[in-house]
């Protein structure tokens, strides 16, 4: 088998350094940041290739000027999991290591996602409660937890 470019575009395809494959193998998830290097985190979309047909899907649009990306799939569910910057971001909110936070898209329904991560960012505190953002996120290999 020859190599061959699975996908192309506009934009970067930036790959996380781990949980990329779909659980068939089929899909690769991937973020759209700007830069070919991933240095800024300005991607509007969580996307999947399909490896033998090239097909795309967008499996996820951030609104309201919020970025997203660090996709990993889940190791037995269609689902992905990354990280989503703050919406209508302002001056005294706008994106960092803790104001960003841990979402998960069903690859088989997109667009929805659903917090994955609990956390207290403004007083009152919960005792133990995460009180910073969320970064790469990995399923453990039964699924039942995820890592961040």
């Amino acid at each position: 088998m020859s190599e061959r470019q699975a996908t192309s575009g506009p934009y970067g395809h930036i790959l996380t350094n781990i949980g990329v494959w779909s659980p068939d193998g089929e899909w690769i998830a991937y973020d759209t940041r700007s830069d070919a290097a991933g240095e800024r985190f300005d991607g509007a979309r969580i996307e999947a290739v399909h490896v033998r047909t090239g097909e795309v899907r967008v499996l996820y649009e951030a609104r309201n000027g919020a970025f997203c990306g660090v996709a990993t799939f889940h190791p037995l569910e269609h689902k992905v999991v990354f990280i989503l910057g703050p919406e209508r971001p302002a001056p005294d909110w706008e994106y960092c290591a803790f104001h960003r936070r841990g979402v998960v898209v069903d690859a088989l329904r997109p667009g929805v996602a659903a917090n994955l991560d609990a956390r207290d960012i403004a007083p009152p505190f919960t005792a133990g409660a995460l009180r910073g953002g969320s970064h790469v996120h990995v399923f453990s290999p039964d699924g039942l937890w995820a890592s961040f």
